[in-house]
């Protein structure tokens, strides 16, 4: 395997070499073209639908999407090199081995971009609480739009057992927005934001395209498509459709602060890096079920521009990590990190 000598052992070390997050020797050889020689013990990643914290989740490592718009994204790619604008979903965190790591990241990173520093400082809020018990704290441990595997089950009643014992006001029952609805609205959304980054005449077909699809069409590329060429008209009736959205998140957390969820449907899946898009999916207690189905819980805070972090607490039998997600109100983020440090502690006693 080329690559760094380092980062060699670093992959054979990995509890299942064939389930990382992505192609191990195309890293590699990036890597060692690049001439760095090990692997970094806390970075930075963006993250819209979940490019941070899944392969956190998947790593055992622990990771924070900021609320939107506390870390400055500019030079941010995807989008083409020069480009001053990205997603307006994507907001950039960092992801470290603890969630002081994340704190102390944060502190860093967090503020206005230099072209607004002379008008605004940005001051986050203390985390809520310091003590465990004193959480109020929501639970959202499964849902039939995106059923999570049997270990997953366990691990969020194992949560559900340790909040409870430390003396939390748990909710199991409210949920601040249906799963479904969030998600269509997130792919839209995204989709759509997708589509700036496309060259005029690879565009032009998609239009060309999403104006042939018949209305009553069953095809899973219809979705995409008509998502990609809506009209403006469209995405300002969605833009309002998300603000509304927000504000029942902003209403759920008048009661809670924080809300537990979890990170993906499993722990790490086979890599499918050589296997064509279309024909990707993933395997929840032996059912198979859509690739895109990972992303679906990190999809929830990625749309309402909220605090989200993955918190790495066990292992399955398989050896994989697993853990859970946090999600918070806006500018919530200490809140997140300092409960993702007490949970790991309770967890580890229990």
């Amino acid at each position: 395997m080329p690559g760094p000598p380092d980062l060699q052992r670093a992959v054979r070390h990995h509890p299942q070499p064939a389930r990382l997050p992505a192609d191990g020797r195309r890293v590699l050889r990036r890597l060692g073209r690049s001439g760095r020689r090990c692997l970094s013990p806390l970075d930075l990643g963006s993250d819209l639908g979940g490019s941070l914290r899944l392969p956190a989740h998947y790593c055992g490592v622990h990771s924070l999407r900021t609320t939107y718009g506390t870390v400055p994204n500019r030079g941010h790619l995807p989008r083409p090199p020069g480009w001053l604008t990205t997603s307006d979903m994507l907001a950039l965190g960092p992801l470290g081995r603890s969630p002081a790591d994340l704190d102390l990241a944060l502190g860093v990173l967090a503020g206005p971009a230099p072209e607004e520093a002379a008008a605004w400082r940005l001051e986050l809020p203390a985390p809520r609480h310091e003590r465990l018990g004193d959480h109020r704290i929501g639970l959202w441990a499964d849902d039939p739009y995106c059923p999570v595997d049997e270990a997953t089950r366990a691990l969020l009643e194992q949560v559900a057992g340790v909040l409870h014992a430390a003396g939390c006001a748990v909710d199991a029952a409210t949920r601040p927005v249906g799963m479904a609805e969030s998600d269509r609205l997130f792919q839209s959304l995204m989709f759509a934001g997708g589509s700036a980054g496309a060259g005029e005449e690879a565009f032009a077909a998609e239009v060309e395209a999403a104006a042939a699809l018949p209305d009553d069409t069953a095809s899973p590329a219809a979705p995409y498509l008509r998502a990609r060429t809506m009209r403006h008209r469209a995405w300002l009736l969605a833009a309002e459709e998300r603000r509304r959205l927000r504000e029942r998140w902003t209403a759920y957390f008048a009661g809670l602060d924080v809300l537990v969820t979890p990170a993906a449907p499993t722990a790490a899946g086979p890599d499918l890096t050589g296997v064509p898009v279309a024909e990707r999916h993933i395997t929840v207690d032996g059912v198979r079920r859509s690739y895109w189905q990972q992303t679906t819980w990190l999809g929830l805070a990625g749309l309402a521009g909220l605090p989200a972090a993955t918190v790495p607490l066990t292992r399955t039998p398989d050896g994989l990590p697993l853990g859970i997600q946090l999600i918070g109100p806006p500018y919530a983020d200490r809140t997140l990190t300092r409960l993702a440090t007490l949970l790991t502690g309770a967890f580890a006693e229990h």
